[in-house]
């Protein structure tokens, strides 16, 4: 279990941070050349979606972040190596959830549509919840380490 899990946890936090930059990609795609017929207007003119598509690039790349911090940790082990794989695929599904949900809110009606490949994305973010271990499990996995119990 030692050898599998931490390598399942980096290998499904990459792909979970592959989500949130696809959905970032194709939510800057849509704002960029959508827009309104009726008075000329692109959706990236609309601040509060803009703000959306702001944030969703944050979450994106502090989950980025921790999972590059997390394979330095598996370059040099401490101690804490464990605790950086739990928290780096926490991370990750979280803000795939989150960065999907904002794509969703950011695309309106057209994220439904398969044309855009967000509601895939956001279908897909939320498998990591349920794969184990999953979130409630690294939740608990996470404050077991940071309370000096054993993990299992």
């Amino acid at each position: 279990l030692e050898v599998v899990l931490p390598w399942f946890a980096i290998g499904t936090a990459a792909m979970a941070n592959g989500i949130c930059r696809a959905a970032v990609q194709r939510t800057t795609e849509h704002l960029v050349s959508t827009g309104f017929e009726h008075d000329g207007l692109m959706l990236r003119d609309l601040p509060n979606l803009r703000a959306r598509l702001a944030e969703m690039s944050v979450r994106t790349e502090q989950s980025r972040s921790l999972l590059g911090q997390t394979l330095d940790q598996i370059e040099s082990p401490s101690e804490v190596t464990p605790l950086f794989v739990l928290q780096s695929r926490l991370a990750a599904l979280q803000a795939a959830v989150d960065v999907t949900d904002l794509a969703m809110k950011a695309c309106g009606g057209a994220a439904f549509s398969r044309h855009l490949g967000i509601e895939r994305l956001f279908r897909d973010a939320r498998a990591g919840w349920v794969m184990a271990p999953t979130v409630d499990h690294l939740n608990d996995f996470i404050g077991r380490a940071l309370t000096g119990l054993p993990l299992f």
